[in-house]
């Protein structure tokens, strides 16, 4: 088979896509209209370095089970949407995954699920010069920040929907650049907000942020550093972590500055290696705080030694159990799927999960789970009222369009296990909450308390649930910081922080981000951002 002209452009990556036999997996599935699926159910641990042009084979890299278990649930939120007799009646969505595993490497999916009949051609005038309409009309992905960043200018071209279950960076929410890019999951800044109520819950004023380095963690840091304004937190030490960080160096200054509340803003193949190291370098007596991509982690709290890095605390999607996914799971795991590993491996829709069970599945990190399912129901609810679906049945003379779901998912507005489901103007859930945990001494993820974030904000701890690391009694660890931040008077705060910064022979500016040259010395910096301190004074402290 010769590559159609028009697919010359685009390498013979794309023609490779167009040859498949339709042979079912796990990953298709035919139906009147699709819905593309991008899931990284295996992750690139390592940068990939190629001496030559070469696609990535997703299923040599490591699985990752929780997001295994997200691509399951979209699979099991398709079906149960065919079964149903209410929602599109009569008609019978498809769908289209593929495993993306990388935010660099993974463009031949993209351009198959944008591609019509195999080809990617400019419209002269919208929808005028096509022979046929492509059926994948939205999709459901991605996962992270980096993977969305590089996926949702080419979707956003064309006016595709593309729904994230994970995606949740600040730049999303702006409507001049992703027109058509919605979320199920909240953005930074709300999962932030809860961060800083907990530290103002508990007066915890001498902290450290230790993000992941990409667009996710490094807008995560800047969102704590505009919150932590008008308050008494102090941001004594940052770090943006990498495949390269010494963790062992980092932990040591985090430790020099006797800082006890370390909060940890990165997804778990980030966080784990951080972990690890605190429990090899025998840290001790902190308290560890989670952002929602790691909170409800599986495999951290059955290493040995974690219980003695202190306790960790966590913001999290609530656990919400969705009726029919387990009996899905054990039903799937019973059926034989057929996966041709000599043609789909290169196409990245190859799984090699045979070893995992139903329990395996079911047991793996749940976030992100309601975020699935409600961007799957998100989608299926506008397709129904493009169809004008009503009565049991839909109008099929309609030709469907993916501007024309778009033009429906602004405006939903549906119940979905209890939850109004409905959008902002700048594509953000106008629903959920955020529940609070703590890992207890089980290795269970307890919650403890709760961030209600529509209709109104609410925040709550039950205090006597949590269990400190730091005595047998239930207080919370006191605060570093906590009796010089009573006395505010300048000389003795610039005292304490020239004492703390002595051992690691490094300034400390109060209200500076970066450091300054003096005497002709550049010193390597990491700045305490004083709230309070910020708020009613214009100067710097430089201190050595």
């Amino acid at each position: 088979m010769k590559c159609p002209p028009s697919l010359w452009v685009m390498g013979s990556l794309l023609c490779a896509l167009t040859q498949w036999t339709g042979a079912t997996s796990e990953f298709q599935l035919e139906g009147d209209y699709v819905i593309g699926g991008l899931f990284g159910v295996h992750h690139v641990s390592a940068p990939v370095d190629h001496d030559r042009p070469e696609a990535i084979k997703c299923s040599r890299e490591n699985l990752t089970e929780s997001s295994h278990r997200r691509f399951q649930l979209m699979r099991f939120s398709v079906e149960e949407i065919n079964n149903s007799t209410n929602l599109l009646p009569n008609v019978s969505l498809g769908y289209e995954i593929f495993d993306h595993c990388s935010d660099m490497h993974n463009f031949p999916a993209i351009l198959h699920l944008i591609s019509v009949n195999g080809s990617i051609q400019p419209w002269s005038e919208p929808h005028k010069n096509l022979s046929s309409v492509s059926k994948v009309i939205a999709l459901v992905g991605t996962y992270t920040s980096p993977n969305a960043l590089t996926a949702a200018p080419l979707f956003m071209t064309n006016l595709i929907p593309m729904v994230s279950y994970g995606a949740s960076s600040s730049v999303f929410s702006r409507k001049q650049t992703f027109p058509s890019f919605f979320r199920t999951v909240h953005p930074n800044k709300d999962v932030i907000k809860v961060i800083v109520d907990i530290m103002l819950h508990f007066k915890w004023r001498w902290v450290a942020f230790l993000n992941v380095d990409d667009d996710y963690g490094n807008d995560g840091q800047k969102l704590f550093r505009e919150n932590i304004k008008n308050t008494q937190i102090c941001l004594a030490y940052t770090k943006a972590l990498n495949h390269h960080t010494n963790h062992s160096k980092t932990l040591k200054q985090i430790e020099a500055q006797k800082i006890n509340v370390i909060i940890v803003f990165a997804p778990e193949w980030t966080a784990e290696p951080l972990i690890q190291s605190a429990i090899q370098n025998n840290v001790t007596n902190k308290v560890w705080i989670a952002g929602d991509a790691w909170s409800l982690n599986k495999k951290l709290p059955t290493v040995k030694g974690i219980r003695n890095i202190g306790t960790v605390i966590g913001v999290a999607e609530p656990r919400m159990k969705i009726p029919g996914f387990s009996d899905f799971i054990y039903s799937s795991k019973s059926q034989s799927h057929f996966e041709d590993a000599a043609q789909q491996e290169f196409c990245n829709q190859v799984c090699d999960c045979s070893n995992l069970s139903a329990a395996d599945i079911l047991a793996a990190d749940p976030s992100f789970s309601f975020p699935v399912y409600s961007a799957v129901y998100a989608i299926a609810h506008a397709l129904h009222n493009v169809l004008e679906c009503g009565a049991g049945t839909c109008n099929d003379n309609i030709t469907v369009y993916p501007h024309m779901v778009l033009a429906e998912l602004k405006k939903s507005n549906f119940t979905l296990l209890n939850h109004n489901i409905q959008f902002d103007e700048n594509g953000d859930p106008n629903f959920g909450t955020y529940a609070i945990v703590f890992w207890n001494h089980t290795g269970d993820a307890q919650e403890v308390g709760n961030h209600t974030l529509h209709p109104s904000n609410k925040f709550f701890i039950d205090d006597a649930k949590i269990k400190w690391h730091t005595s047998e009694t239930m207080n919370a660890p006191r605060d570093t910081l906590k009796s010089m931040l009573e006395d505010t008077n300048a000389a003795s705060l610039a005292t304490f922080v020239k004492m703390e910064a002595m051992s690691t022979a490094q300034r400390i500016p109060i209200h500076a981000s970066t450091a300054r040259t003096q005497s002709g010395l550049q010193k390597e910096a990491h700045p305490a951002v004083c709230g309070w301190w910020s708020t009613s004074h214009s100067q710097t402290l430089e201190l050595y």
